[in-house]
């Protein structure tokens, strides 16, 4: 979901984050989410910022980018681990 969006409602940001509110809301009371209240009935409202830093279980949210760049052409080292002739044998399988 690509958005410029600053300022998102509890079920904004479930749908932003790909969660349920109930999530939301569990997040906000660990201190995990900041959020702030406003109005009279003290609606929370959620910034994009801090949504896109919450932190993720392993495996969750991977950040497949970096995980893509790490090759034996982007690394010099990685192409020597992966070319000599103590692995020789792996090059076969």
């Amino acid at each position: 979901m690509v958005t410029t969006k600053e300022w998102f409602t509890v079920e904004e940001a479930g749908e932003y984050l790909c969660v349920s509110k109930r999530t939301i809301y569990k997040l906000t009371r660990e201190g995990r989410l900041p959020a702030f209240r406003i109005g009279k009935e003290r609606h929370r409202r959620l910034r994009r910022e801090d949504l896109d830093r919450v932190p993720y279980p392993i495996g969750e949210r991977a950040n497949v980018g970096a995980l893509l760049n790490l090759s034996g052409k982007a690394d010099p080292v990685l192409a020597e681990i992966g070319d000599n002739e103590k692995d020789a044998a792996y090059d076969r399988i």
